[in-house]
């Protein structure tokens, strides 16, 4: 019976200390503000292998419509914040384009999607940047 209470006391103090938090929680949401009088599409992406072709619209990943003067929450990649998702990358990229001109090629071949829609701005963004930004995207950018 003793055994049998220390057993038990020991897989409670196990339970209890796995579902201490490791420690501050990082920053859940990047902010991305939309101060344009008009719709715009953002896609973010996230990678280390980040090259210059990749400011273009990437077919394979998603991209969110933000209206005029709102905003959107791009949420952390992991439940740990996007402090721990960047020790896997080196910045993240936010690819802004009109969401009138985007929705009206959104069925055709990529290709076409990137010769017909402009990128309105591209962010590159370090955690440093995101840092200093306090966690908010602007667009347009600010001076």
């Amino acid at each position: 019976m003793k055994k049998f209470r220390i057993v038990i006391t020991l897989v409670a103090l196990c339970f209890l200390l796995c579902a201490c938090p490791n420690g501050e929680k990082g920053h859940e949401n990047i902010t991305f503000i939309n101060k344009s009088d008009r719709k715009i599409v953002c896609q973010p992406l996230c990678s280390s292998g980040i090259i210059a072709v990749d400011s273009l619209y990437q077919c394979r990943y998603g991209a969110f419509g933000i209206d005029a003067d709102s905003l959107y929450l791009f949420d952390s990649l992991s439940d740990f914040g996007w402090e721990v998702d960047f020790k896997g990358m080196d910045f993240i990229q936010f690819v802004v384009m009109d969401e009138e001109m985007f929705s009206k090629y959104l069925a055709t071949p990529c290709d076409t999607i990137r010769k017909y829609v402009p990128v309105l701005h591209r962010y590159r963004l370090t955690l440093e940047d995101l840092q200093r930004m306090k966690w908010t995207v602007v667009y347009p950018p600010e001076k």
